[in-house]
């Protein structure tokens, strides 16, 4: 996961937006504890979402504390802990996407372009095989995914196939929240499968210019007839976004649909507003006003 599931703050309420602080602050905490203090740079939004979906539709307890930040002593934080599996959970996915990432990192980049990656594979791995051993059906999920997508991006696939491992991973791992609920579950793994594949396609977009110019693989490449060129012309760049955005927004509307099907429970307003406006937002700054901000470690 990539950084980009977060919530458009402007519209949120301002009791809305410190539980969401509190849910990614106590995400990272759990980090910290159960992995190590490393481990705390594996935080993303996308995991807090995660969290903060699995203790909405489960109607998991929640207790407000108020706290030293674990990464500055100055700084007083809200944190919402819980005593259900929800921040475990969403922790070991954090550990287990970040050693995948690595990994990949380490197979598909050069030596040197990649060295960050190989000090600290050794570092993540055993992190990883403990989140594995607590929840190996996590794992299976998102190792199989992880090969699914190295295959269909060896394979030189195209955007559909490339984003389907992304969507069965989410589609998977949110289906399994709904629990014993028959009800919720098809309606959860629908939202997971339109989200991860947004995800997806939205980071394929983002990196569109990069992966041309390195000559790193790219579906939309292929899709939009961009093979063999390095740079586009403002024109060539304004089509592609368009085109892009386009993707995108075919794919939003089937996860909002999705959305409104779930009894989303205390955190509802802000994995609506996430959903219908903060994915919206995203295409808006990386498409049409070009800002590559990639999830910083702390919520301001």
């Amino acid at each position: 996961m990539f950084g980009y599931v977060r919530p458009y703050k402007p519209e949120l309420l301002v009791k809305e937006y410190g539980q969401y602080k509190a849910i990614y602050c106590q995400l990272c905490r759990v980090l910290g504890d159960e992995y190590g203090v490393l481990a705390r740079f594996a935080l993303s939004y996308d995991c807090a979402f995660y969290a903060m979906l699995a203790l909405s539709v489960t109607g998991s307890r929640v207790e407000e504390q108020k706290r030293r930040c674990v990464c500055n002593p100055l700084k007083a934080c809200t944190y919402l802990p819980s005593p259900g599996e929800a921040y475990k959970k969403a922790a070991a996915l954090c550990v287990l996407l970040t050693y995948h990432k690595l990994r990949d990192d380490c197979e598909d980049e050069g030596f040197f372009a990649s060295l960050g990656s190989r000090l600290l594979l050794p570092v993540v791995s055993p992190k990883a095989g403990r989140a594995a051993r607590q929840y190996p059906g996590m794992a299976g999920i998102v190792e199989k995914a992880m090969e699914s997508q190295r295959q269909a991006e060896e394979e030189g696939a195209g955007v559909d196939r490339c984003a389907e491992p992304t969507a069965n991973l989410l589609g998977e791992l949110f289906g399994e929240l709904a629990g014993c609920d028959s009800k919720q579950r098809p309606a959860l793994e629908s939202f997971g499968y339109f989200l991860g594949r947004w995800v997806y396609l939205m980071d394929a977009a983002d990196d569109l210019a990069e992966d041309m110019r390195s000559g790193s693989f790219n579906p939309f490449i292929k899709r939009l007839g961009l093979e063999g060129k390095k740079e586009l012309t403002q024109e060539e760049r304004r089509a592609a976004d368009e085109a892009c955005n386009e993707a995108l927004n075919a794919t939003a509307a089937r996860l909002v649909l999705a959305a409104n099907l779930i009894e989303l429970g205390q955190f509802g307003p802000i994995i609506e507003n996430v959903a219908q406006k903060g994915l919206a937002e995203v295409q808006r700054e990386i498409l049409f006003l070009h800002i590559r901000e990639k999830p910083k470690r702390e919520l301001k």
